[in-house]
């Protein structure tokens, strides 16, 4: 009799404790509906420390797209959009700058899940709600960010390298140079400004000569175009790397009243830093 007793008091915790853990995922979720039809979900925002995750759905219940939102709205960070059926055919990459959302980098891929360096259709998404959710580029970004490792000991640099292969300064002889901020520890600080980052550069393999023996594989004319960077870290522990690919040229320009151009690639990367010595 007493084993029944135990059961039964046992049984009534649990859906209770059921029901409280659904309250409080329901608190940290908010949902809107299509208008014409209050049971689809055409929203639903996951309320987090400090950031949101943010889905959109379609009419029939499949994904749109999915990615990280500020708490002030501004999409940051990598972003997927699918076509109706489930399948993944757009990355986008969002920084925010400035207090401003800007798209770093896009890839675009087809239905077999294939990198196209160019999307022919302006929109693939169909459906009337989603049809005008498109971006100031339907070419594939091939620019590439390398590091040699994620975890470093506290006497050793990270280290990485930076190819220019979408160039955006298309018109006139360009190179590249990288700006570096390599302190940060603050994951969820605003990417510093361009007065914290400019100082500490380097530059292409053009100027950068010492560095052009571990490249024997690339055309010295591609040199302008590849940067190697690097940091020292002070202290052990999770560490923040940001910075910047900055492609530039400078004129005069025929039938144009500037001196120069600039167009900038962002990147951060996650480094842990041990606290012994090799």
């Amino acid at each position: 009799m007493k084993k029944n007793l135990l059961i039964i008091f046992i049984l009534p915790l649990i859906f209770i404790a059921c029901k409280e853990n659904q309250s409080e995922n329901k608190l940290n979720e908010k949902l809107e509906f299509y208008p014409d039809n209050k049971n689809l979900t055409f929203k639903k925002r996951v309320i987090l420390e400090n950031t949101d995750s943010l889905f959109y759905f379609y009419r029939n219940g499949q994904i749109f797209k999915k990615g990280k939102i500020q708490k002030n709205g501004k999409p940051s960070g990598i972003w997927n959009l699918y076509s109706n059926d489930g399948k993944l055919r757009e990355i986008r990459e969002w920084f925010v700058i400035d207090g401003h959302s800007r798209i770093n980098r896009a890839w675009f891929l087809n239905k077999k899940g294939d990198t196209l360096a160019w999307r022919d259709q302006d929109s693939i998404f169909k459906q009337k709600e989603f049809v005008n959710d498109t971006i100031g580029t339907r070419a594939t970004d091939y620019n590439v960010f390398d590091f040699n490792k994620d975890t470093i000991y506290l006497n050793e640099p990270i280290r990485g390298v930076v190819f220019c292969n979408s160039r955006r300064i298309r018109d006139y002889d360009s190179q590249i140079r990288v700006f570096l901020h390599s302190e940060s520890e603050n994951f969820n600080s605003p990417f510093p400004n361009d007065s914290i980052i400019r100082t500490d550069h380097f530059e292409n393999l053009k100027t950068d000569t010492i560095n052009q023996k571990w490249f024997t594989d690339i055309n010295p004319e591609r040199y302008g175009h590849v940067a190697i960077f690097g940091a020292w870290f002070k202290n052990p522990g999770k560490k923040l790397l940001r910075g910047y690919m900055e492609e530039y040229s400078h004129g005069p320009f025929k039938e144009n009243e500037i001196d120069s151009m600039t167009a900038k690639v962002y990147f951060e990367k996650i480094i842990y830093v041990k606290d012994t010595i090799e």
